[in-house]
């Protein structure tokens, strides 16, 4: 994995309401966990994996779930579990919160396995599972939960009282993210933060679009990337 070397923090301020000057010392925070961004590292040259796809903006996720301070994030899309884990950095850092992910994991290939495969560059290693990079410490507010995202996710909107942060990070078709997010829909907190992201270059998709507009809202881009959010009215 690489250095984020440019956050936004314009975005991270949007998607907060936080002041400029709240969203940098949030970054730079975000930029001080050295010590995650080295366990992270080792993790994914462990399981050869140094370069690994992820999410593009591991600094502003961190700044935002710190800025909000939510008492419930919603995570569709683990693999190996960086997101996840500067998420959970910043809940440890707030001393509350759990993080509610949900992946259904995709392994490398070969013959004779009842499990997922696929060729895909964020493929699991063998022998390692959804979030097999995130340290042991930073686990006890993760509440992990492997299936397919089409049934988990409803189920999962079911159980929570609300919802103050959700990160939608996995290749989506409209009809099922639109499905989801209505599914989520009914347990937003006024001022939740919604991201989704859509891979290098993509536009922002419908679902999320509408989604937006339906809180008074408009999807932001996060820099040059896939990556879009908007924030909910209050």
């Amino acid at each position: 994995m690489e250095w984020e070397e440019h956050p936004d923090v314009t975005w991270v301020g949007a998607l907060t309401g936080a002041s400029p000057g709240r969203a940098r010392r949030a970054i730079r925070e975000a930029e001080a966990q050295r010590r995650l961004f080295g366990q992270l590292q080792r993790a994914h040259r462990a399981g050869g994996r140094p370069s690994y796809i992820e999410i593009d903006a591991p600094f502003e996720l961190y700044a935002i779930a710190r800025l909000l301070r939510p008492r419930h994030i919603v995570e569709v899309g683990v693999s190996s579990g960086v997101s996840s884990a500067y998420l959970l950095a910043a809940l440890a850092n707030n001393r509350r919160g759990t993080l509610h992910s949900v992946d259904l994991p995709r392994f490398e290939g070969g013959a004779g396995s009842p499990r997922r495969r696929d060729t895909a560059s964020w493929r699991i290693p063998e022998g390692r599972s959804s979030g097999w990079a995130v340290p042991m410490a930073l686990r006890p507010r993760w509440d992990l939960r492997l299936g397919d995202k089409r049934e988990v996710v409803p189920l999962l909107a079911e159980e929570l009282p609300e919802v103050d942060l959700v990160v939608y990070d996995v290749p989506h078709s409209e009809r099922d993210a639109a499905r989801e997010f209505r599914a989520l829909d009914r347990r937003l907190r006024p001022g939740a933060a919604l991201i989704a992201d859509h891979g290098p270059g993509g536009g922002c998709c419908g679902p999320l679009a509408t989604w937006a507009r339906r809180h008074g809202a408009r999807a932001l881009q996060c820099q040059d990337l896939g990556l879009y959010g908007f924030r909910a009215a209050r």
